[in-house]
């Protein structure tokens, strides 16, 4: 009974390895993968980015545009996959962390085809970059973030606002964005490049 139990009991453990590695090795190939489009990403938008400034010289909005709608669908996407996180039990803290640094990056590429956009295009829209910190640092963020959704579904695609979370330094861009818009303080929007610090209400906005 005791060898039996033994062999049961090794071979549950090496069951459970085997799984273990098999999970682990899938998720290391979705890392890799997802670093993969990054890269190609990254690629595009540098050719979008010439394109765009050929395309200045010949005024071709359609062009365009149809670049900015597509980040937009992408952007949206990347959102959704971060908002079901918590219902995906194969991703881990280290997944989610470079998922949420997928979004960031995905957020300023979109701002600033925004930008050009608008610059070449004459396009009338509005740009906001919205600095969070958790409830701890920032008890008026909720409030900041309900009176932003609410202007938004206002003004709709007239208005772009892109959230950062202030803690999350691992992606170098948002400590570079809070030093260019001397953002100390939570919230803080920066709206056509013109830094407001701490909550703005309805009505002032």
């Amino acid at each position: 009974k005791y060898i039996v139990a033994g062999f049961i009991t090794l071979g549950i453990f090496l069951l459970g390895l085997f799984l273990g590695l098999t999970i682990e090795g899938k998720r290391v190939s979705y890392i890799e993968s997802e670093s993969k489009k990054q890269n190609l990403d990254f690629t595009s938008l540098q050719l979008q980015y010439a394109f765009i400034d050929q395309l200045s010289q010949e005024n071709n909005c359609l062009a365009v545009q149809k670049t900015f709608e597509q980040n937009i669908n992408n952007l949206e996407l990347t959102r959704i996959r971060l908002e079901n996180f918590d219902q995906d039990a194969t991703l881990n803290k280290e997944d989610f962390d470079i998922l949420k640094n997928e979004y960031v990056l995905a957020q300023i590429r979109y701002w600033l085809l925004a930008e050009r956009t608008k610059k070449l295009c004459d396009t009338d829209i509005v740009t906001i970059l919205y600095f969070f910190s958790d409830e701890t640092e920032c008890p008026s963020c909720d409030r900041q973030a309900f009176i932003l959704t609410y202007l938004k579904k206002k003004f709709k695609d007239k208005l772009l606002i892109f959230s950062f979370d202030s803690k999350f330094d691992s992606e170098p861009m948002i400590p570079l964005l809070k030093i260019t818009y001397n953002i100390t303080s939570y919230p803080t929007l920066v709206i056509e490049r013109n830094t407001k610090n701490n909550f703005q209400d309805k009505d002032t906005l």
